[in-house]
């Protein structure tokens, strides 16, 4: 392991220091925050959260994976294929990356967030009308992260096979599926796209709509706020990037002969 992050690793940060969207994880969720406080005024706390789940995390996921993938790939891997390397820890370390990436958006949405709500209610006087505390930003940035990172072999798998647009097109596609559809369904589980919208129900309140959780709200059943269902979801969505992470390190890691 101490090698792997001494070589495998470095040398893949390396390939993207410099790039766009090895900083997307920095742009979005300032995005998401901005545009939350900006237009949705008291609701900024949950929306913020909201639009960065259901649509803006999905895509920078989607964008770095894809953009990670191309790297080799437009190279047909052979600079890869090459050298006297394990092409399973350089799928490892194409992994890791994009997991890295995504803890840290997931992060900084979260400070960004509880600062922007402390300087409109003490600057501006808005008052939010549903307070995220600590502790719940801070289940919510594991949630998240969970909740979306057994994506990252599957995209990454994806580009490798089917290209970048079709990656894109259909990974969104699924995720907008499934978070606003199958998540408020009694199936949820059975589609890990739909968890992290689903868990952030009894964890911050908010409905996939963007609404608040509570009676009276479009699309709000009392079954939606069930805390049973945040371990069960993370729980699918481990299971899922443990099978997805092997199955396709496995399969890039026989391609050597296949590249060069």
């Amino acid at each position: 392991m101490g090698s792997f992050f001494q070589t495998y690793y470095p040398a893949e940060h390396w390939k993207h220091r410099h790039t766009i969207y090895s900083r997307l994880y920095i742009v979005m969720p300032a995005i998401a925050v901005t545009m939350a406080f900006l237009l949705a005024s008291s609701y900024g706390t949950i929306d913020a959260y909201n639009w960065w789940y259901m649509t803006l995390l999905p895509g920078t996921v989607s964008i770095v994976c894809c953009m990670v993938s191309q790297a080799d790939k437009k190279l047909h891997n052979r600079a890869v294929a090459a050298l006297p390397v394990d092409l399973r820890r350089v799928w490892d370390a194409k992994v890791i990356f994009c997991i890295r990436a995504v803890i840290l958006g997931n992060i900084i949405l979260s400070l960004l967030t509880a600062t922007a709500a402390m300087v409109s209610e003490h600057a501006a006087g808005v008052m939010m009308l549903v307070d995220i505390t600590l502790v719940q930003g801070a289940t919510a940035v594991v949630v998240m992260t969970i909740g979306c990172i057994w994506q990252i072999p599957l995209c990454l798998w994806a580009n490798e096979r089917f290209g970048l647009y079709p990656t894109l097109l259909v990974n969104m596609a699924l995720n907008l599926s499934g978070t606003i559809v199958v998540s408020l369904g009694s199936f949820w589980f059975i589609n890990p796209y739909s968890v992290t919208a689903r868990l952030m129900c009894p964890l911050i309140k908010v409905l996939p709509n963007g609404l608040i959780a509570e009676e009276g709200s479009l699309t709000y059943s009392p079954e939606l706020m069930d805390m049973k269902a945040v371990p069960a979801g993370i729980f699918v969505c481990l299971v899922w990037l443990a099978f997805l992470w092997a199955a396709a390190r496995r399969w890039y890691g026989k391609r050597g002969g296949e590249t060069i």
